[in-house]
């Protein structure tokens, strides 16, 4: 169903066929695309489907119509619909570097909440949305001990690995030096299987990837990325597909998809994994006490801001980003939003609800684009959240499920192999026998000691698999300073002129690290302007409503 999109419009004031005809067509990324519709011009109806589905689903209702589609340039198809920009959404994004809740960009689109039924009234021109399950559904498990938990979360990841790889699609991996992927890859017994790696020849997850593989015998490939050209030849397709929600600086492996269509037919992704084995996201005394709402927040914000990706705008910066009447509007609209947004997660346990803000916030809203454009290519499938395996790991409490012990032993009792080798994070091994993750820490922090302050004799792979900031400063550079300089950019009177140049000229000079993740989302809203806000080559400003 993900690939449904269709329209309503009991005053039929337009041809609905047509309609429906653009609104498949603009979601045509591949030829290999099969774009279906059907319609029904006395009702007012048409239904259609994407036959390469597109997991979210984005809704518009306006004057008594009702559009709704995997992507909002579907409906963007419509010429009658009004397209105003929503400020609040253009805050979060420089802010957070992603959307909350079910904004979009448009102020008369939204996102389809999870786990929701929406029911049209086509005689009354109205909705109503109805979730039909909550994580407060899932029941607690108070008194499951550690070993317990994890007998039977490796049972069931296991099955739910055997099940997704189980037909006569041949199955794949992109394999990382993380966990995720090398546990699918540890529990997936179809051979053969293909792994997929990418990243800079010096990187860790290609140092590591290249040892998972080899310990569990896969076809493995790897991707070398040694400049930003990539960047570049993949820009309009991410853009196209995940449609300014999701910054050019995550377009992770992009480059690897025509050839991975070629090599496997199923990615089962390790996507979400690490948040439902209860990596830390706050600080250890935060988890451990019954933090203030206000404490919540404020700590959520810090985390969006600052940690989660990129660290982004400071309340300086923002106070100088734009310009009026943009600057006073925008003012304080990002953090309001966000608490917002926050109330809905505490009626939750107060363990959970950090964990379901960044479950349904964070990997909903930002990280999940990954899916989405791998989507253009592949299918994919979710060891991680098969039902059965997802409400157990959720029902544990944070005594059990935390700080990846309960991760490790099942690692070391499923797949000890890779249990040995190290964690692309830290560079420590991911084992439950830790007298062995000891000793081998101490090697590590020797080595590093002695190429700190001896001499670089050993090794060390650098974290990142590609050098987005150093690309902008090289490969990039003109396309930046395109996008940021530019006419069509300075004239729509929402970002001040000297504030892009200052935060470039800090960018351009190396000195402050990190900078890309102000920079970033500027150039990435305005390349979504140019794709869906322009309807011609008028160059209409943007006006706040």
């Amino acid at each position: 169903m993900s690939g449904v999109f269709g329209l309503l419009d009991p005053k039929k004031p337009h041809p609905v066929e047509r309609l429906a005809r653009d609104m498949g067509e603009a979601m045509r990324h591949r030829s290999w695309y099969v774009i279906e519709s059907s319609s029904d011009p006395d009702a007012g109806v048409a239904l259609g489907r994407v036959a390469f589905g597109l997991y979210p689903l984005y809704y518009a209702h306006w004057a008594g119509r009702f559009l709704f589609a995997p992507e909002v340039k579907a409906i963007l198809a419509d010429p009658a619909l009004p397209r105003h920009l929503d400020l609040t959404a253009l805050a979060q994004y420089m802010r957070f570097q992603q959307l909350l809740g079910a904004r979009t960009f448009f102020e008369e689109i939204k996102l389809l909440p999870p786990a929701s039924l929406l029911r049209f009234d086509i005689a009354q021109g109205s909705y109503h949305i109805r979730g039909y399950w909550s994580v407060n559904d899932i029941p607690f498990r108070p008194n499951v001990s550690q070993s317990e938990a994890g007998e039977e979360a490796g049972r069931l990841l296991q099955g739910a690995v055997r099940r997704l790889s189980g037909d006569a699609l041949r199955p794949g991996v992109y394999l990382s030096g993380g966990l995720d992927s090398r546990t699918i890859i540890g529990l997936t017994q179809r051979r053969p299987i293909t792994s997929i790696t990418y990243g800079a020849a010096n990187c860790r997850d290609v140092h590591y990837a290249r040892r998972i593989a080899r310990a569990v015998g896969s076809d493995h490939h790897w991707f070398d990325l040694p400049d930003g050209r990539w960047v570049m030849e993949c820009a309009d397709l991410h853009l196209a597909l995940t449609e300014g929600s999701h910054s050019w600086v995550h377009a992770h492996g992009m480059s690897t998809l025509p050839r991975a269509r070629e090599l496997m037919d199923v990615n089962l992704t390790g996507w979400g994994g690490v948040n439902l084995w209860g990596v830390r996201i706050f600080p250890a005394a935060t988890e451990r006490t019954a933090a203030s709402d206000r404490e919540f927040v404020s700590r959520l914000f810090h985390l969006l801001n600052q940690e989660w990706t990129w660290p982004g705008l400071t309340e300086g910066e923002e106070g100088v980003l734009y310009r009026e009447p943009f600057r006073s509007q925008l003012r304080g609209l990002a953090f309001d939003s966000l608490r917002e947004e926050a109330a809905r997660y505490l009626e939750c346990r107060m363990e959970m609800r950090r964990r379901y803000f960044n479950l349904f916030e964070h990997d909903r809203r930002l990280t999940h684009n990954l899916v989405t454009f791998s989507r253009s290519h592949l299918e994919v499938r979710f060891p991680f959240h098969d039902y059965d395996f997802f409400d157990f790991m959720y029902s544990l409490p944070m005594a059990v499920r935390g700080h990846l012990e309960l991760y490790r032993g099942l690692l070391h009792q499923r797949c000890p192999a890779l249990s040995h080798i190290p964690y692309d994070h830290d560079e420590f091994l991911p084992t439950s026998e830790s007298l062995v993750r000891s000793s081998h820490a101490l090697v590590v922090r020797a080595k590093r000691r002695l190429n700190r302050h001896l001499f670089p004799i050993v090794p060390e792979w650098v974290t990142l698999y590609a050098d987005y900031e150093g690309y902008l400063r090289t490969d990039l550079k003109a396309w930046g300073e395109a996008l940021l300089f530019d006419r069509r950019t300075l004239d729509r009177g929402v970002f001040d002129a000297d504030c892009l140049r200052w935060l470039w000229a800090r960018h351009q000079s190396g000195t402050e690290l990190h900078t890309i993740g102000k920079i970033a989302p500027i150039m990435t809203y305005e390349m979504m302007l140019r794709r869906l806000y322009e309807k011609d080559d008028t160059n209409p400003k943007v006006g706040p409503t």
